[in-house]
C-alpha cells in the first residue's frame, strides 16, 4: 500500500540544530521513524514567519531547502522534483521527501523568486500561513483582523502568483487562506488544488476548517482535502480541557521561555513538553475518522487524504503518538467497513491521482 502524508514541519527542528537523521525521543518524526513507519511519501514544509525578527525570508527559505536536500545523501531517501522521480522512488522503495512551502513570504513579492523555488522542485505553495501578505489574506486575519487588512482576497500580484504556479505544475494549497482568497482562487484556477491539512467546519467550527461549499469546490476542481488530526480542528470540546492543562503548567511554560531566548526555540520546547502533558485530554481517534467519513459522504472517497501536520502541533488524538501510529488510520478505516482499494485511496493513491492531474 502506498502511503502519502501531505504536511510535516520537521524542518523547523533541523533549523534549530537537531540531527533528525538519528532517532529522536521527542516530536513526531525523524528519518529513522519515518523509514520504519508505513509512510512512503512525506511532504516537508518550508515555513518562514512574517513576524520573524530576521526579514531575510528568501535566504532563510533557501537555507531550509538546502537542509532538506542534504537528507538525500542518506541511503533510501529521495527528494523528488517531479512525478517521474516519485514513481521511480516508489519502485526503488525510497522514502520520498518532496518539498512544499507554507506562506508566500519567501518570494518577497518577486515573481523571479517564485520561479527560483519552482526550479528547485516545489510541489505545492500555500499562499499564506496565519499572517496575511500584501497580496493575499489568511483565514485567521479575515476572521479576526479584517479591518486592518491591505488586501482582502487576491490582488493582481496574488493572481499572478496563482497563475504562475498553475502554469508550472505547482499545486496550490488553500489550508491557511481566507474565504475571499479561496473563492478568488476558485475563479482563476484551471487545475486541481488542495487543502493539505484542514478539517471539516461543520463538525468543528474553527477558522482553519473548511465549509461544505468549499469542500464541494475542491471536488469540482478535482483536488483533495488532507484531514488534519490536531484536536483543536476536530473536537469542539477540546479547547476547554486544553486550557486547564496549560493553566496547570503556567510556571513551567515561563521557565521554558526563559531557557530558550529565540521564539522558534520556545515554540519547539513548549510543543515537545505538551505532547506528553496533553495526551490525557485529547479526543479519541474516532473523532478524526469522523472528519474523513464526512468528506467521503459529502464529496466522495476520491477527494480525501491525510495531512498530519507532524511536528507542527503539540498533540494528536489518543492512541496516536507519532508517525509510527500512522498505520492506525488504515486499520480504523478497515474496522469501519472500507475495502482495501478505498483505504489505499485515502492513504495515498488519491494524492498520486492529483499529481497525475497536474502532471507534476
Amino acid at each position: 500500500m502506498f502511503v502519502a502524508d501531505l504536511h510535516n514541519d520537521l524542518v523547523q527542528r533541523i533549523m534549530e540544530g537537531e540531527d533528525v537523521t538519528k532517532y529522536t525521543p521527542h516530536g513526531h518524526t525523524d528519518i529513522p521513524r519515518l523509514k520504519d513507519s508505513c509512510i512512503d511519501l512525506q511532504i516537508l514544509i518550508i515555513w518562514v514567519s512574517s513576524k520573524s525578527a530576521d526579514p531575510n525570508f528568501f535566504n532563510k527559505a533557501n537555507r531550509m531547502y538546502d537542509e532538506i536536500e542534504k537528507l538525500s545523501n542518506l541511503t533510501e531517501v529521495l527528494i523528488p522534483k517531479n512525478l517521474e522521480d516519485i514513481k521511480n522512488g516508489i519502485k526503488k522503495n525510497k522514502l520520498l521527501l518532496p518539498v512544499s512551502m507554507e506562506g508566500g513570504e519567501a518570494i518577497e513579492n518577486k515573481i523571479d523568486n517564485l520561479y527560483h523555488f519552482i526550479n528547485r522542485g516545489l510541489l505545492y505553495l500555500g499562499p499564506t500561513w496565519n499572517h496575511s501578505l500584501d497580496w493575499v489574506s489568511s483565514n485567521f486575519d479575515e476572521k479576526y483582523n479584517k479591518t486592518k487588512l491591505k488586501t482582502i482576497g487576491l490582488n493582481d500580484f496574488g493572481k499572478e502568483v496563482i497563475n504562475v504556479c498553475q502554469e508550472n505544475k505547482v499545486l496550490i494549497d488553500v489550508s491557511h487562506i481566507g474565504e475571499q482568497s479561496f473563492w478568488d482562487i476558485v475563479k482563476i484556477t484551471q487545475r486541481p488544488f488542495i487543502a493539505s491539512h484542514s478539517s471539516v467546519n461543520k463538525l468543528c467550527s474553527h477558522f482553519r476548517n473548511l465549509y461544505d461549499d468549499q469542500l464541494l469546490a475542491i471536488k469540482n476542481k478535482q483536488g483533495l482535502v488532507g484531514i488534519n488530526p490536531y484536536p483543536f480542528f476536530i473536537d469542539p470540546t477540546f479547547k476547554e480541557r486544553e486550557a486547564k492543562v496549560r493553566k496547570k503548567y503556567r510556571e513551567k511554560i515561563k521557565s521554558l521561555e526563559i531557557q530558550n531566548s529565540k521564539k522558534s526555540s520556545q515554540w519547539l520546547a513548549k510543543q515537545h513538553f505538551f505532547q506528553k502533558k496533553l495526551s490525557s485530554v485529547c479526543p479519541d481517534f474516532d473523532i478524526f475518522l469522523d472528519h474523513i467519513e464526512y468528506i467521503i459522504k459529502l464529496i466522495g472517497i476520491d477527494y480525501v487524504a491525510v495531512g498530519s501536520d507532524y511536528d507542527g502541533l503539540d498533540c494528536l488524538p489518543k492512541g496516536w503518538k507519532d508517525c509510527a501510529d500512522h498505520i492506525k488510520i488504515a486499520e480504523q478505516l478497515e474496522y469501519r467497513g472500507y475495502n482495501q482499494v478505498e483505504i489505499e485511496k485515502v492513504m495515498g493513491t488519491n494524492f498520486l491521482r492529483v499529481l497525475e492531474e497536474i502532471n507534476y
